[in-house]
């Protein structure tokens, strides 16, 4: 009696074995082929441009879904830059497919620098985007450590992640001033400017002009916010009659 209950017992056990091994191997092997045979494999299409991606999915019998576009400095304009479901997933026919679209880069305008701090101007340009590049230290009757020259104008459109030179006053040698603006003065009035600021009206020289006033001043050299030494001169060209 003993040993049928025990033959009956191992029996039992080779039968639970037996039947979890059927249903590992169902779930395992079995069950995914039968799955997979009516599913497709998802292929990768980050990169691509948005036509070609369109195309391959409509091919596999899928429905793309156009998301974005969306700013991305990886990727150009029009290149996909993400997909869901993810490359390497099985999915059934008729099944959306989102596409997210590059838009490019954005277009930012140029922020006014000159005359701020450097501080003040590394924080401005690095919250939308920008970077330095370079810096030159000049001399100019700006405080220290002021911004007095930037790459790019103010109001200019550039691109996100671009960088831009600067120039940074060490503060004025002693001695110096910044040449004023002549053009469109007298003669006269030009004098009394440049004596404002320790400077000379150098030498003269004339030409005829129908637009202008006689003794209007064309041009000068030095130009406007040039550094000059305290009693130094600025030529001028003065406009005269026709006559």
């Amino acid at each position: 009696m003993k040993k049928f209950i025990k033959t009956l017992i191992i029996t039992a056990i080779i039968l639970v074995i037996i039947s979890v091994g059927l249903f590992i191997g169902i779930n395992s092997y079995l069950m995914p082929s039968v799955v997979q045979a009516n599913e497709l494999l998802l292929p990768n299409i980050v990169g691509l441009n948005k036509d070609l991606a369109f195309k391959i999915i409509e091919d596999l019998r899928l429905t793309p879904i156009l998301v974005g576009p969306r700013f991305d400095a990886r990727f150009k304009e029009d290149e996909v830059i993400f997909q869901k479901p993810y490359a390497g997933t099985y999915v059934k026919e008729n099944r959306r497919i989102y596409i997210h679209v590059s838009g490019g880069e954005p277009v930012i305008k140029m922020p006014q620098l000159v005359g701020k701090t450097y501080r003040d101007a590394r924080v401005n340009l690095e919250r939308i985007g920008l970077f330095i590049k370079n810096i030159t230290e000049v001399r100019s009757e700006f405080p220290l450590g002021t911004v007095v020259q930037q790459e790019f104008k103010f109001d200019s459109e550039v691109e996100k992640g671009d960088s831009v030179s600067l120039k940074i006053s060490v503060g004025p040698q002693l001695g110096m001033v910044r040449v004023p603006n002549l053009i469109a003065k007298s003669e006269k009035e030009a004098i009394k400017i440049l004596h404002k600021f320790g400077l000379k009206l150098g030498n003269k020289s004339y030409i005829p002009s129908p637009t202008l006033l006689p003794n209007t001043i064309i041009s000068q050299i030095p130009s406007q916010d040039n550094l000059l030494n305290i009693g130094d001169s600025v030529n001028v060209v003065i406009s005269k009659s026709n006559r």
